[in-house]
């Protein structure tokens, strides 16, 4: 029986969660799920330009771990480019630190620590908030970190 996959840390979940060729409908095309640890890892080493060791530190896993999940987004991301496929970005076992929450009224963004709640939009006031990334979003799907080392999947 294999091991139980540890659980990585991840800033916070994805604003974009799918991207596909343009003019050409999801339903004809095939899909690569990219996960959110996956994509955390493109980010960190990618966007962000940190090194494998450093990368590997923030996300709370081993270096060699943070290299295989580097590769394996990349080849999906190149796969995505090159053969043309639909990219959705879910799944994994993973603990974000942040939430990002968008004030359906007016716009705004914000970045919270995972877990907890806003009452009303601090730019405007409105009580009509949207949870991004989260299973199901909307106001009712926050979900809490469980404990440590269980991670959540999504």
């Amino acid at each position: 029986m294999p091991r139980p996959q540890k659980s990585r840390l991840v800033n916070e979940p994805p604003v974009f969660t799918e991207f596909k060729p343009a003019g050409i409908g999801s339903r004809f095309i095939d899909t690569i799920i990219l996960s959110i640890d996956e994509y955390e890892a493109l980010r960190l080493a990618d966007f962000e330009g940190m090194s494998h060791e450093q990368a590997a530190e923030e996300m709370q896993i081993s270096r060699p771990t943070f290299t295989r999940l580097l590769d394996s987004a990349h080849a999906k991301v190149a796969q995505m480019l090159v053969q043309g496929k639909r990219l959705v970005i879910q799944g994994g076992n993973v603990d974000f630190r942040y939430s990002i929450v968008k004030c359906a009224n007016c716009g705004q963004m914000f970045r919270i620590p995972f877990g907890q709640t806003l009452d009303a939009c601090p730019n405007c006031g409105s009580t009509n908030l949207i949870y991004l990334g989260q299973p199901h979003g909307g106001r009712h799907g926050m979900h809490h970190r469980r404990g440590k080392g269980r991670g959540r999947r999504f």
